[in-house]
Order: structure tokens, then sequence, then C-alpha cells
């Protein structure tokens, strides 16, 4: 009987941690930058070790977010009150590129180079009348701010299974002063960088169940250790759970379920009452190893359940390419 090797051996195994949300610091609804983080390293593959030398992933992220939603219900434009802008969409495309070195099978650093891009519109409501008036809009590609991390692997007895422990820093690399053509700043949930350098522990589990299948977990807390210019984004819990079947040597399906708590952001310029979420998202996904140490891959998250802060734009669905590769 052909043996077929578990796609975490072969196509590979992505663990998806979506990160949806952010917050405006004036007096509108939050106006909703989002973005993925995507583990596509050898560890989420399933490999029982660190690749020595180095590894890529480059991939591709596009979240539409163009529904606004107060608490567990969505809302129409029509029902927001008491505001100075109606939120109309903000368009996320991110590019992010990011470098591992593995110094041998346990110990490994990696940098994480996120390039943004997107689009924001919002209608400002006329004083008198309520009623939508002028549109701004800021269009922009960014560096975002850089996560430099290191990663412990633990493979312990004699079997496939393993755990890992991570942690690391995000550096306030990003750009928090963009501005439209017509010199407005944009908001701090719009801007491509938090000005703040936060901190990231996690620790990541791993069990084969079959040849053909295999369970994950992950957890990770992210967390400021400094306020910008008044505004400190709140704690991020982020909790994974996901399964992969072994449909041949090279093609595996994913399916993965992600619970996201982000906390409240703080400081003067923040606006605690439209900040903070707890989400939950249902990721489908497919790998597909094409030889020489290489995967590709595809995602298609979507929510299951939101809850927001006051009123925020959130998406209906997401969509994430990519590829990883061994050197």
């Amino acid at each position: 009987m052909k043996t077929i090797r578990h796609p975490l051996h072969a196509a590979g195994w992505t663990a998806l941690v979506f990160c949806l949300g952010a917050v405006a610091p004036v007096a509108h609804a939050s106006c909703g930058a989002s973005f993925c983080t995507l583990m596509t390293d050898r560890y989420a593959q399933g490999h029982a070790d660190i690749h020595p030398g180095w590894s890529a992933d480059l991939r591709l992220e596009f979240i539409d977010q163009k529904q606004l939603r107060s608490g567990t219900s969505n809302i129409d434009a029509s029902e927001v009150t008491g505001e100075e802008a109606i939120e109309r969409h903000t368009r996320n495309r991110n590019l992010v590129t990011t470098l591992s070195y593995g110094f041998d099978s346990q110990w490994s650093v990696s940098l994480r180079i996120p390039v943004v891009d997107r689009d924001h519109v919002h209608d400002l409501l006329d004083e008198q009348t309520g009623l939508p008036g002028e549109q701004e809009q800021w269009r922009f590609t960014r560096l975002g701010d850089v996560q430099l991390m290191a990663r412990r692997q633990f493979a312990p007895g004699d079997g496939p299974d393993s755990v890992a422990a991570f942690g690391g820093l995000k550096l306030p690399t990003g750009e928090t002063h963009v501005t439209n053509g017509q010199g407005l700043k944009a908001e701090r949930s719009l801007q491509p960088g938090s000005g703040t350098t936060d901190f990231v522990l996690g620790v990541a589990g791993r069990h084969v169940v079959d040849v053909a299948n295999a369970v994950i977990g992950q957890i990770g807390v992210t967390e400021a250790m400094n306020s910008d210019h008044g505004f400190k984004p709140g704690r991020r819990l982020e909790l994974s759970a996901g399964w992969s079947h072994a449909y041949s040597h090279s093609l595996g399906a994913v399916l993965q379920v992600n619970l996201r708590r982000r906390w409240r952001d703080s400081g003067s310029q923040a606006e605690p009452d439209n900040s903070g979420s707890v989400s939950v998202d249902l990721s489908p996904g497919i790998t597909w190893g094409v030889g020489g140490g290489s995967t590709l891959y595809a995602y298609v998250p979507v929510p299951v359940y939101q809850k927001v802060n006051g009123i925020q734009l959130v998406p209906k669905a997401a969509f994430v390419i990519g590829v990883t590769a061994d050197f």
C-alpha cells in the first residue's frame, strides 16, 4: 500500500491568525485597518526540526472592510448618528515578506517586513442636517511595522509531535503621519504604523493523528510597551486551532478556527468607545508542494462571529496567497 506523507511534512500546513480591527483616535467610527499575521514557517508546515539556513515567505493579503458593525450586528450607514463621519470602506492590500534563519534544528530568528497599501474613504456629516457631505480619501503605500522574532522548538520523545515557544518585538518602523492630497493627516487606525514598540510571546503545538491527518494549536499575546503621542494600542490575544489532511504528497487541505480578542486602546488620542473587539474566523485553505522545499498556499478567512465596541468597519471575508521556500 502506498503511504501518503502528511502535508505537514510535504505540501505544508499554514497556521493562520487573522488580525482584524484597529481604532480611530478621533470622534467617529473606527475606520478599520486590518492585517493578517499568517504563520508560514517550517514549524507551521509541520516539520519536526527548524531548517538550518535561510527560509523565506512571501504573501499577499486582500482585506476589504466595507461593512459597518455595532456590537454583534451589521448596520446601515443611515443608522449612524452622533458621529462626525460615515466610514465607507478601507481596502487593505498588504505584501508581507518574512526572512528566517535557522541556527540549528532548535533555534531560529525571523524578520517580518510588511508593506501596506491602503485606500480609505469616509463622508463627513453635515452638522446642521446630519446628512453625508464632503468626502475624504486617503490612498498610500508605505512600510509598516517590522517584527523581529526568535523561536525555540522542542520535539519531546521520538515521535513526530513537537512544541515551540516564540517571542520578540514589533518595532515602530511604520509611518504615523501620512496625509492625503489636501494635507489632512490620516487617523491613527489608518496609519501604516502604530508608533509603539510591542512585545510578542506565544507557544504552539502540533500533533500528528495519522499519516494523512494532523492538528495544530497556537496562542499568542501582543502588548505595547509604550505609547506614542497619546496613543497606546490595546492588548491582543490570538488563539488558533486547526486540522489538515493530505490528499497526496503535494496537495493538502486545511481548516482552521481563529479566536481574536483585542482590548480597548488608551491615551489622550485614543477612542476607547470605538476600539476593541472579539472575532472568530473559519479559514479554509489549500497547500501545494512544488518541490525544492517550496510550498504555494491560498486561504479564505471568513468571519463567523464578530463583536465590536462602538461602530467599526469589518470585512465579510479576506483572501491570502503566498509561497514559502527553503534555501
